[in-house]
């Protein structure tokens, strides 16, 4: 997904990728070092609290990129009660702040799905963890913004099935680990294309 601005007078975009840390996030990260950019990774705190997955956060962080919340499992959030979505995103919170060391500025929903139940549940936890993000169109400056997710089909209602996956053998790929693939592959080419345009990543 992109979301463009016509106001901005630098030459800037913000690339932000979902669903991580996964195997690919490492050659993303290889990408925007490449083109001296930076991005913003939405993480799931059941993939932070993984200490086969939190060094590629860490990571992230000492790249210069920038780490978000994503929520804890993945769940369609105005699905759930208020006090789930609280402790989704708090739990989030406590892992990815655990692997990083950083203080998390921004939350997405998964599936950019909130309304105003969700954004008003997500207030106690956005008051004690910093600015969040409510509805993901911006990085908080309105810069234009490239999105990617890198969700797998659910293994419960609304959620992903990144946490009960994360070990899959990756020799072993699934579909959707090979349409990942691709998709971090295509990082690459879209970050040559705008080092061409005199386009810089940001967070």
């Amino acid at each position: 997904m992109i979301d463009g601005r016509d106001d901005i007078r630098e030459q800037v975009v913000a690339l932000t990728f979902d669903d991580g840390p996964s195997e690919w996030t490492g050659q993303i990260l290889e990408h925007l070092a490449d083109h001296d950019g930076h991005g913003t990774f939405f993480a799931l705190g059941c993939l932070a609290a993984d200490e086969r997955r939190s060094p590629t956060l860490r990571r992230v962080v000492e790249s210069g990129s920038e780490v978000g919340n994503h929520t804890y499992s993945h769940p369609k959030l105005p699905t759930i009660r208020d006090a789930e979505i609280h402790d989704e995103l708090e739990r989030a919170a406590t892992a990815i702040q655990a692997a990083t060391g950083t203080t998390l500025r921004y939350w997405r929903p998964p599936f950019f799905h909130v309304d105003e139940r969700v954004r008003k549940a997500s207030r106690t936890v956005r008051s004690r963890r910093g600015r969040l993000l409510d509805d993901a169109v911006g990085l908080g400056v309105g810069l234009p913004t490239a999105r990617w997710s890198s969700c797998s089909s659910g293994s419960g209602p609304g959620r992903s099935s990144a946490c009960t996956t994360a070990g899959r053998p990756t020799n072993q790929p699934s579909s959707a680990g090979r349409r990942v693939k691709r998709r971090s592959e295509a990082v690459g080419v879209i970050l040559e294309a705008m080092t061409a345009r005199g386009l810089r990543s940001v967070t």
